[in-house]
């Protein structure tokens, strides 16, 4: 696949720029579809044109890097590896098989090229995707010396360099994309990766015995690059709490967070790198049935364009009034009053963090969820609500739906009807 082709898939807000201070602007680049997952690339520089080559980079490298280390690709250079096609491996992939060599030794066997046990097919999906992560931002870095910050998200694990950022943590029990995070923490010069069952079921697998993990856990590392923050957070997850927190302890420049059904366990320096953020305590609605909510599953699509459209979802009830916004993305605001309806309702930016690490979820696949509570933060009583999906793509196609659900003392569900910029989108209610 040529560049050109490549920067056709799907993409939500390719372009951002605003004044970051010190005569620096931001651009931020958004795109779904890459390497199976989301990335984000945010590029602090003075001059506009080294942005968009920076990008340029970072894209060229994960295609460049994907044709080697793709199991999945018939054609890649590991899968020829793996079928025996192929002579002495490139610098890369010799790179990649030694970094699982060190990690299999260091975390005796809990770490494995070969996940499902041992003459199980190669899978370098972990340190692979952590690789090509710090390499892209190698290449940035090497090749555009006007840059002057990036931060790189792909899925949730992350680099930043040159500057500081704030980075918040998914809460495991509670992973919607409209959730408060577990913590925040500043990030600099450092990369960070989460991994967990919370996103993708029971997909880690312990290779000394070939057993998929069907504990509820998550664990995230802080380390020097993502490479070693991958690896000590998939090993974090697959070993007991001593055990990993004591390897992650005794890595240089790393500090880990394991959760396990809501107890969370920290190594002695993490805590010094979280910052103040703590979420707004709300108590539940006294009208609603303990322990129910209503999450809308919004699973986006490229459409035409194939660019990830503008989204705002709300809830409204019976006489039109605005009770709940669920999401409003759209980081250009000039392009927020393409997303009529709402903008006529309301606009509000809610960031709060510059960054999510989270496990690995699908492209375009995003959930929200509402407590029954108001803006307000006041509980709203049982009844007949409207709930409202409102897409727009730039240059593109705008697509909304509006689905009526009435909330009561047991379970329902509502069906909105797919778009030309979503699927089916699944509105539920009932026990979370």
């Amino acid at each position: 696949m040529k560049r050109r082709s490549f920067l056709k898939l799907p993409a939500l807000l390719p372009l951002r720029a605003f004044d970051a201070g010190f005569g620096q602007q931001e651009y931020s680049y958004e795109y779904e579809g890459i390497l199976g997952t989301s990335l984000d690339l945010v590029v602090w520089t003075r001059q506009p044109a080294a942005a968009e080559r920076a990008r340029d980079a970072v894209l060229d490298e994960i295609e460049r890097l994907s044709a080697i280390l793709n199991t999945r690709d018939t054609a890649s250079e590991i899968s020829r590896l793996e079928n025996s096609k192929l002579g002495n491996p490139s610098r890369e992939l010799q790179e990649v098989l030694d970094a699982y060599a060190d990690w299999e030794r260091r975390t005796g066997g809990v770490l494995s090229i070969r996940p499902s046990g041992a003459n199980t097919p190669r899978n370098v999906d972990a340190l692979g995707k952590a690789y090509i992560i710090d390499r892209a931002v190698e290449a940035v870095r090497h090749g555009w010396p006007t840059i002057d910050a990036v931060l790189l998200n792909i899925g949730g694990d992350i680099v930043v360099w040159g500057r500081s950022c704030v980075i918040g943590i998914t809460d495991p029990t509670a992973p919607f994309d409209n959730a408060p995070p577990l913590a925040t923490l500043d990030l600099h010069n450092a990369a960070i990766a989460t991994s967990g069952t919370y996103a993708r079921g029971a997909h880690l697998t312990d290779p000394r015995n070939g057993q998929s993990l069907k504990t509820n856990v998550s664990a995230t590392v802080i380390a020097k690059n993502a490479l070693t923050a991958n690896a000590l957070a998939t090993t974090l997850c697959l070993t007991d709490a001593d055990q990993g927190l004591q390897l992650v302890q005794n890595t240089p420049g790393a500090e880990g967070l394991r959760a396990v059904s809501g107890l969370l366990q920290r190594t002695s320096g993490f805590r010094f790198r979280e910052t103040a953020f703590q979420a707004q305590q709300q108590a539940p609605s006294e009208s609603w049935p303990s322990g129910y909510q209503l999450t809308v599953t919004l699973p986006l699509n490229a459409g035409r364009s194939k660019k990830r459209p503008y989204v705002a979802v709300w809830v409204e009830d019976s006489s039109g009034k605005l009770v709940r916004l669920l999401a409003f993305w759209g980081s250009n605001s000039k392009y927020h009053a393409t997303l009529g309806t709402i903008w006529s309702l309301l606009y509000r930016n809610h960031v709060s963090f510059r960054s999510v690490t989270r496990a690995t979820r699908s492209a375009g696949k995003y959930e929200l969820v509402w407590d029954g509570l108001d803006d307000d933060h006041k509980p709203v009583p049982l009844g007949s609500y409207r709930i409202t999906v409102e897409t727009n793509q730039e240059h593109g196609s705008y697509a909304k739906q509006t689905g009526t659900i009435t909330l009561a003392d047991s379970p329902t569900s509502i069906m909105l009807p797919a778009t030309t910029n979503f699927d089916t989108v699944l509105v539920q209610y009932g026990h979370k």
